[in-house]
């Protein structure tokens, strides 16, 4: 019969095992989409034309160009001639978005850090474990 505490220390290395790799995973994920959500830039654009799933924008670029862009719809349909903030990223400034994303990657963090967490907690349970036994 498997003593309790051996089958602890099985428990604690597979959370190690699984969820260590699987939160630094997640975390890494997370940090690549926070730093890319972070060179977005805030620009005022028009509205010119609205269709079922996107909606097409003008806005004046770096160097004072007339840019124009079809952005996918978040959130209500808005009407031709609206003023909307758009964001538009350095290297693809032909795809802007109409949603912020300063909270793109957070869940990814989160998750990923909770992962991490439990991870380190079986590491260390299946380090202390055998100890414990004597």
């Amino acid at each position: 019969m498997t003593d309790p505490l051996d089958a602890a220390g099985l428990i604690a290395e597979v959370f190690a095992w699984v969820a260590l790799p699987t939160g630094a995973l997640f975390l890494a994920i997370g940090i690549a989409r926070r730093v890319w959500a972070s060179r977005y830039e805030q620009q005022k654009a028009v509205i010119t034309t609205v269709h079922e799933r996107d909606a097409k924008v003008r806005w004046f670029g770096h160097e004072h160009e007339v840019v124009e862009a079809v952005a996918p719809l978040t959130g209500s349909i808005p009407a031709v001639g609206d003023a909307r903030t758009v964001w538009v990223h350095p290297l693809r400034p032909d795809s802007p978005r109409l949603d912020d994303p300063a909270s793109d990657g957070r869940a990814m963090l989160i998750v990923g850090g909770i992962a991490f967490a439990v991870g380190m907690l079986g590491l260390v349970a299946g380090i202390a474990i055998p100890f414990i036994q004597g």
